[in-house]
């Protein structure tokens, strides 16, 4: 499914023993969770962080996770890494890990407020070191925090944004933009629950982050493979196309693929399918296409069975 342009909700252990499936109906289509908050303390684990990824990937709702900050300074924000680094391994989300810096309960007004540098410093931390660890990382805060706290290109430009308005339309000006939380308990586009869940964050997104993610091999996930990006494809008629289908029913014959051809002169479903076959042979991303790569490999393939 493509993510861009649907909606989906944050939740934490505060919203209780959330049925996944409950939002999964009223139509929405990917959750981020809250895996903690703070340092790297079990304590500070969310406790329905574990729950809530075991019932999104039970149904297949995709799912990202975002770890709460509290850290005053650069070390603080190194733990805060480890943190979500310690939560998230073994696991493979395909949506972001954010990192969500505000001041919601006055934490940090109450223990100094780091001056803007250095809340920007804190974010550049936390976010550096969880992407070369090799998570696809974003920044949530609010439009106001984005726009005095966090106004910095080195951290806007350099990291996609999830940026909370509620309001009916978001007003971020970055190119970075990734995702608009537009409600919580107030929602001005609708209504602020969802039955038999209760009050939600809701949210749009404005990539298609598992495609994005899956591709760029982050989260865990292995680097996509292609082969050809251009080349025959189904729906073409010619004979290159007739060249092709042989040497497919030649690889059928040696026993490489067992998927048949159309029986035309055109790239079929059947053809695609043979050719998606012999594509994760190699591991390489299934898109049908198959151009002089493709060939190469195929009598490759070939070659080895004579």
């Amino acid at each position: 499914m493509n993510l861009k342009g649907k909606k989906g909700v944050d939740i934490s252990a505060i919203n209780g023993d959330v049925d996944i499936k409950k939002i999964k109906a009223a139509g929405y289509d990917f959750v981020m969770i809250r895996c903690g908050y703070g340092s790297d303390i079990k304590d500070q684990d969310d406790t329905q962080y574990e729950n809530n990824v075991r019932k999104c990937e039970a149904i297949g709702m995709p799912w990202g996770a975002y770890l709460y900050s509290y850290a005053l300074n650069i070390e603080e924000a190194k733990s805060e890494a480890r943190h979500a680094l310690r939560l998230l391994n073994g696991k493979k989300p395909t949506l972001p890990l954010a990192f969500d810096m505000e001041d919601a309960d006055g934490y940090k007004a109450r223990n100094g407020m780091p001056s803007n540098k250095t809340l920007v410093n804190i974010c550049k931390t936390f976010l550096s070191t969880t992407s070369r660890a090799g998570y696809y990382s974003t920044l949530y805060a609010s439009l106001s925090w984005l726009n005095n706290q966090l106004n910095d290109k080195s951290l806007l430009d350099n990291y996609d944004i999830w940026c909370a308005q509620w309001s009916t339309q978001c007003d971020f000006k970055g190119k970075k933009l990734g995702m608009w939380q537009y409600g919580g308990e107030i929602n001005y586009l609708e209504s602020n629950s969802i039955p038999g869940v209760g009050v939600i964050d809701k949210n749009k997104a404005f990539k298609d982050y598992p495609a994005v993610i899956k591709k760029g091999g982050w989260n865990g996930w292995p680097k996509e493979k292609i082969l050809d990006s251009q080349g025959y494809k189904k729906g073409q008629k010619s004979d290159g196309i007739l060249a092709i289908k042989e040497l497919l029913l030649i690889a059928k014959s040696k026993g490489i693929i067992k998927s048949g051809m159309d029986e035309n002169g055109s790239f079929g479903n059947g053809t695609e399918n043979a050719v998606n076959e012999i594509l994760k042979i190699g591991a390489y991303k299934q898109n049908g296409i198959a151009g002089d790569n493709f060939i190469k490999y195929l009598t490759k393939l070939i070659r080895e069975k004579i």
